[in-house]
Order: C-alpha cells, then sequence, then structure tokens
C-alpha cells in the first residue's frame, strides 16, 4: 500500500508539473498571434478545450496527493484510475499520431508514460497479490 500511495503521489505530482506547462502554452507558442488564424468559433474552441485539459490535469494532479488513501480505499479508484490512465495514454498516441516523431518525443513519451504506469498500478495490484 505505501508503494501505491508513493507511486500515485509521483504521477499526482506529474499532472501538476504538467499545469504549469500547459498555463505557459498561451505565451510560449504565441497563441495571441498564432491562434488569429482560426475562425472566432474555432478560436474559442481550441481555448475552451485547452482550459478544460487544465483543470483535468489539476484534478488529476490534487486527488492523488491530497486523497491517496481515500482513493486507494474505494472502488471509485478503477473507474478514477483507469481515466487517469486512459488520459496519458490517447496523449501518447497523439504525440505520435498527430505530431509526428521529434526530438522532444522521447521526453513527452516517458513524462506521460509514466503517470500512465503509475496511475494503473494500483488497478491491478489486489489481482498480482493474489496470484
Amino acid at each position: 500500500m505505501k508503494t501505491q500511495i508513493l507511486l500515485l503521489r509521483i504521477a499526482g505530482y506529474l499532472s501538476l508539473l504538467f499545469v504549469v506547462f500547459h498555463l505557459l502554452f498561451y505565451p510560449m507558442f504565441n497563441w495571441e498571434n498564432a491562434l488569429n488564424g482560426l475562425s472566432g468559433m474555432n478560436r474559442a474552441i481550441f481555448l475552451t478545450y485547452h482550459a478544460i485539459c487544465i483543470l483535468m490535469l489539476f484534478f488529476m494532479g490534487i486527488i492523488p496527493i491530497f486523497q491517496t488513501k481515500s482513493l486507494l480505499g474505494s472502488s471509485l479508484k478503477y473507474g478514477i484510475l483507469s481515466f487517469f490512465s486512459l488520459f496519458y495514454l490517447i496523449r501518447i498516441v497523439a504525440e505520435f499520431a498527430l505530431f509526428g516523431i521529434s526530438s522532444s518525443s522521447p521526453i513527452i513519451l516517458i513524462m506521460c508514460l509514466v503517470p500512465m504506469i503509475f496511475y494503473a498500478i494500483p488497478l491491478f495490484s489486489k489481482q498480482m497479490a493474489k496470484l
């Protein structure tokens, strides 16, 4: 159980690191000018989805850090941790399918693979203990 708590908290802190990183996207990618090529509606949709992504990453960080034992002790862990793992799996797939392979791909792969695995381990730990 202590290992699971540690893994979930590490994954939570990595998710919060992604929150900070995503908050820097607007100036880093010059979205004030770069998104001007989109229609007003598409720009609004893009920024709305980005805000929702930041909120999800924040939730994915705060819950495992501050409610670790409650999360692990609840049957909700299966839905919540599966979603968290799936979120990062989709990001890994998107890295190659949408962005292509670049020099930053290995960094993104590792930074997404670690929380994906750490969120998934508690899902299988009970089954592993029975084996």
